[in-house]
């Protein structure tokens, strides 16, 4: 190996990764208290915030999603057999005069 060299080679980068811990419901418990005790906000900030958790609460309405899952499959289930009902309608009825028109 050389000792000398003219040019400079670049040495391996460490990657260190530090995971951090982030509990949701503390951070909102957290939340709540600085804004009970009015610390670092002013009042438009506090409304901010409390539109924003509204909206984050009605956002995680599960019974709305739920219902709303349930209509579009039945719907869907609906569709499928309609479209089942109407492909059996016409290979019944349309099929044999479209086999005479075609053998004659």
């Amino acid at each position: 190996m050389a000792l000398f060299s003219f040019f400079k080679t670049p040495r391996h980068q460490r990657f260190e990764y530090k995971p951090r811990y982030y509990d949701p419901q503390k951070e909102k418990v957290e939340q709540i208290l600085k804004n009970v005790r009015g610390e670092g906000s002013s009042d438009t900030e506090l409304a901010k915030t409390r539109i924003a958790s509204a909206f984050q609460r009605r956002s995680k309405s599960h019974s709305s999603t739920k219902q709303s899952m349930r209509r579009s499959n039945i719907l869907l289930l609906a569709i499928i057999v309609i479209l089942f009902g109407v492909t059996y309608l016409l290979l019944t009825v349309y099929l044999p005069e479209f086999i005479d028109l075609f053998e004659d």
